[in-house]
């Protein structure tokens, strides 16, 4: 079984497609589903059954795919890891997502902060970070969302996801509780730094389901002003792990307790970039300071 191969695989399952698993991998569909095949003949199991238009996992082959984006996952971070002492320090654009810095570590921040002559960074939403290295716009991204699939770029995750809080006033019902699940954030207003569909996909999912009304979500560009409308208007801020520690007075930042609502720290690239090995020094460098 050949790398390639796993990444043929993941490529497909992410995309339901044959044809949309060739484009993503720069290769040709007969090459996705040769892959495909080697793997199901080397292992004796089916990956894949037609739904339709779509192609969908087995239950086998969602026990693989599990499997294999932690082995593809190890050996891109192989890449990154050893970049090299001779790779280039040439200027990155940089993407960073809405109140990146108010989520990282300080070293994280200095590090940024360090190498900025060679950085041109631009802060954006979640979505257009990923948008952006898609494209060709930016050369890499540091981003800070819900777990979620980037299925047309790479990603290296940075340590494990933090626990999401949400931000309330001391005064409110919700002021008084140790947790809090979506259940308790249905008939809130709730102030969160980008638009929903990206950023917060798993916990609108769930939202949604209990019937949420969308009219009562406000995007607040900073958490400056995320504190000034709760103080003001009331609500619930969607927050980092930051404010669990020192929530500004009159103020408490309660632990969401559903792991399927953590933050998680992606970097997000282009491997067959012609800034490659800029790119891996750079999220080497992040990685050790995270």
């Amino acid at each position: 079984m050949e790398i390639h191969q796993l990444r043929h695989l993941l490529a497909a399952a992410e995309n339901s497609s044959y044809a949309q698993a060739a484009k993503r991998c720069f290769t040709s569909r007969q090459n996705v589903a040769h892959s495909i095949k080697a793997i199901e003949t080397e292992l004796g199991i089916a990956l894949f059954e037609r739904h339709g238009n779509e192609m969908v996992l087995t239950p086998a082959g969602q026990q693989l795919a599990g499997e294999a984006r932690e082995i593809v996952t190890k050996v891109d971070g192989l890449h990154v890891m050893f970049a090299g002492p001779d790779a280039t320090d040439q200027t990155l654009n940089l993407a960073v997502s809405t109140n990146l810095f108010a989520g990282i570590s300080l070293g994280t921040d200095e590090y940024i902060a360090q190498h900025s002559d060679r950085l041109r960074v631009s802060e954006m939403s979640c979505e257009d970070c990923y948008r952006s290295v898609c494209t060709g716009k930016a050369d890499v991204a540091v981003i800070m969302c819900m777990e979620r699939k980037f299925p047309d770029c790479d990603v290296l995750e940075m340590g494990e996801g933090s626990v999401s809080f949400a931000l309330t006033s001391a005064a409110s019902p919700l002021g008084r509780k140790e947790s809090l699940s979506v259940m308790d954030l249905k008939d809130q207003k709730l102030l969160l730094m980008s638009e929903p569909v990206f950023q917060y996909a798993p916990l609108f999912a769930q939202l949604d389901s209990l019937g949420f009304d969308r009219a009562n979500v406000s995007v607040i560009p900073s958490t400056s002003s995320m504190i000034h409308v709760v103080k003001r208007s009331g609500g619930t801020g969607i927050v980092s792990d930051k404010f669990s520690m020192a929530p500004p007075a009159g103020f408490c930042a309660i632990p969401l307790s559903d792991p399927r609502l953590n933050w998680h720290f992606y970097i997000l690239f282009q491997k067959n970039s012609a800034s490659f090995r800029s790119i891996a020094k750079f999220a080497q460098g992040i990685q050790g300071t995270f």
